[in-house]
């Protein structure tokens, strides 16, 4: 017998249900706008650091680059927002039923937006994107160092 319960002592403590929560509830969060609701959803990035650049890849299925816009708000935050819509073909001439019934939608739709601040400021000028495979990437280079103050003494 033993006085320390078995689920106490064991260590797997796996956040993977608690963000398969976060991810079921963000499937169905909903932003207002105007007297409209529009369903939302936030794509999934992966960031890197080098010693030159920040380097970015979010996931965006079924997004044409001509739907994401990509702005700075600050010198070193930069912001990546878009929309998708899913559109669902009626069935021809001569086919049963009158636009089908839609048994279930999953696919994500709606606006997105994303924002990433960078603990320096970065060269907005020299940031490049690319959108593969719906996998959005972008390259920011750092900001040339600011050279520091040098003092000068009085003679």
């Amino acid at each position: 017998m033993s006085l320390i319960s078995r689920s106490f002592l064991d260590t797997d403590l796996s956040f993977t249900p608690f963000f398969r929560f976060v991810d079921d509830f963000n499937n169905y969060t909903t932003r207002d706008i105007g007297e409209l609701r529009v369903p939302t959803f936030i794509p999934r990035f992966d960031i890197q650091e080098s010693k030159n650049s920040y380097s970015l890849q979010g996931e965006l299925p079924g997004i044409e680059k001509r739907d994401v816009q990509i702005d700075f708000t600050d010198p070193q935050t930069i912001n990546i927002h878009g929309r998708t819509e899913t559109s669902y073909e009626s069935p021809k001439g001569g086919e049963e039923g009158e636009g089908g019934k839609i048994w279930r939608s999953e696919r994500k739709v709606g606006e997105f937006s994303r924002s990433f601040s960078f603990p320096e400021p970065v060269n907005q000028e020299g940031v490049k994107a690319t959108m593969k495979n719906g996998v959005l990437s972008l390259e920011v280079p750092k900001a040339k160092k600011v050279p520091e103050q040098k003092k000068i003494t009085i003679e």
